[in-house]
């Protein structure tokens, strides 16, 4: 009796770890990881750790949730990188000539080019990896015609209060950044626009059926990821204070793999900002681990691209989540 009382808490334990891994595992990989680098360098939990930690992942976390609702509908968006670029350099060109003004404009042509995205997407049946990937070159080509390839500066410091103020202790950007987490989170869940995002990912033709308007939904989740891409590359911007072409330089890839080491699903319908929070946190820690480390990014990408693998396996859900209307 005993033994089937054991073996019956055994199977429950085991279901219930199957049935949780997709938040259970990067939280796993997340203490494995702290504590690993934390044996090899102490001071990585020290306070100027901490804020170098907080520092590297707040600008990348708020592009990747953006992204993520792009993904959760089962698409691409491969210009983010760049969006967060153009406006960065937006920024640090135009900040003398017409002040703070650079922010509301590059906020504005961040969203025009989700719009394009989106219609080049819905309207031209162009396959959204495609599509984004060209209108990205077309952004970096107008970023280099802008910038004329030079390192660009600025002093202003109002503007660069919004990453640098330390709040509580704390950088400014991250509280910006988790802000953003929260806001994306309720969207997802508790609005009906983050409902029809998970209805089309998990199959787009039963949305349609539904009643659901899978192209004007699917053009709003690619403005909505390159207004966040913008708003990311001001707060860069405010927080390095100059930049260059070289702006998000290997960025793409650990990108995509935050987002999916966080259990958001390739193949759309699952997953969500909430996740993207945590693959965020295992991508950004482990860069700035091994950059402690002294280790150089071609080794780092290798790594990341290792890690996205190794997650989307265990943490996809092997069956697409059910859309209550």
């Amino acid at each position: 009796m005993m033994n089937r009382a054991l073996a019956g808490k055994r199977t429950s334990f085991g279901a219930w770890v199957g049935k949780n891994s997709t938040s259970i595992m990067p939280v796993a990989v997340i203490l494995v990881m702290v504590f690993v680098f934390q044996m090899i360098n102490p001071f990585y939990l020290q306070y100027q750790g901490i804020v170098s930690l907080l520092y590297s992942m707040s600008y990348f976390l708020i592009v990747a949730c953006g992204l993520t609702f792009v993904i959760m509908m089962g698409s691409f968006d491969f210009s983010v990188v760049s969006v967060l670029k153009f406006s960065a350099l937006l920024c640090v060109i135009y900040i003398e000539k017409i002040g703070l003004w650079v922010v509301p404009l590059a906020m504005v042509v961040s969203i025009l080019f989700g719009l394009v995205n989106g219609l080049i997407f819905t309207k031209l049946k162009v396959p959204s990896f495609l599509a984004t990937l060209g209108v990205s070159i077309v952004i970096e080509g107008i970023a280099l015609i802008m910038s004329k390839g030079f390192l660009r500066m600025m002093e202003n410091e109002i503007f660069r209060s919004l990453s640098v103020t330390f709040i509580l202790g704390l950088p400014s950007i991250f509280f910006w950044a988790i802000a953003v987490v929260i806001v994306c989170t309720l969207v997802s869940f508790l609005t009906p626009f983050g409902r029809r995002i998970f209805a089309i990912g998990a199959n787009a033709a039963a949305a349609a059926h539904s009643g659901i308007n899978v192209t004007k939904n699917r053009i709003a989740a690619f403005m909505l990821s390159s207004f966040l891409a913008g708003f990311a590359g001001i707060l860069y911007m405010a927080q390095m204070g100059g930049g260059s072409m070289a702006i998000g330089a290997d960025m793409t890839i650990p990108l995509f793999a935050s987002v999916v080491a966080g259990g958001t699903t390739l193949s759309g319908g699952v997953g969500g900002p909430h996740r993207t929070l945590l693959g965020v946190m295992i991508i950004t820690w482990m860069q700035t681990g091994l950059l402690m480390l002294g280790i150089g990014k071609d080794v780092q990408v290798v790594v990341f691209g290792c890690i996205a693998i190794i997650m989307s396996i265990f943490t996809t859900e092997r069956r697409k989540i059910k859309i209550v209307k």
